[in-house]
């Protein structure tokens, strides 16, 4: 009896629930951010895109060390990492409808983000970083670091709008045809297009009518990515 009173515990606890939920996903038919990252760097490698891997918004290295893997599975040697992060969390942002950001939200510092890196197997050697709030980090000198350097896969975990149109304004020069571009929270705030990331993608892109972003997969419960081509 005991023992049986102890394993319906376990079966109700919330943390086995948990478990049970995540390995359950397998079987769900919707991409993951590993799968979106593994579909890009192979769309990458038979299309012959050139260039780095750029993410912005890094938190403690989920999808960079996945973006990693992808580059090691399709042998793009040449490829370098750039990582873009305040580590110091989420700026101060407007109040929005729909919010569920706040100041700091996200936090990691920088030798915490290169241990977690490490023991993952990353060496130091293999990825960039340019530090900072975006509004001062994206500037000549992140240009000037970038110089002769494309993107074959740029990652946009930014979550606010603000965030999101410095990133777009910065990476237009390292656009090519065939680039493809994730949006990590493209549906968030209930998937109103006038808020966060598609508000951002919405204004850059009515600006550049030479440049298009072509529907590609959705993933994940929140995220969209893009074709770019350059007219």
């Amino acid at each position: 009896m005991q023992i049986k009173q102890i394993a319906k515990r376990l079966v109700d606890a919330a943390w086995v629930a948990r478990v049970i939920e995540v390995l359950d996903r397998r079987s769900d038919n919707r991409t993951t951010e590993l799968g979106m990252l593994s579909q890009a760097f192979e769309f990458a490698k038979i299309n012959d895109v050139p260039g780095d891997y750029f993410e912005f918004g890094l938190w403690r290295g989920k999808t960079f060390g996945y973006a990693y893997r992808m580059k090691r599975r399709y042998g793009r040697d040449n490829m370098k990492l750039w990582g873009f992060d305040s580590f110091q969390g989420l700026p101060a942002t407007e109040k929005h409808p729909d919010n569920i950001w706040y100041e700091g939200q996200f936090a990691c510092t920088r030798p915490e983000f290169e241990k977690i890196m490490g023991s993952r197997g990353i060496q130091r050697s293999e990825y960039e970083l340019i530090q900072g709030f975006y509004s001062d980090s994206l500037n000549d000198n992140a240009h000037r670091r970038l110089s002769g350097r494309k993107a074959a896969v740029i990652y946009v975990d930014c979550d606010l709008y603000e965030s999101t149109i410095q990133v777009l304004n910065f990476i237009e020069p390292y656009i090519v045809n065939g680039s493809i571009i994730c949006f990590d929270d493209f549906y968030n705030y209930k998937g109103d297009p006038a808020q966060g990331e598609q508000k951002a993608l919405a204004e850059f892109l009515q600006q550049r009518p030479l440049l298009h972003f072509i529907p590609y997969l959705d993933y994940a419960p929140l995220g969209k990515s893009f074709i770019c081509r350059l007219k």
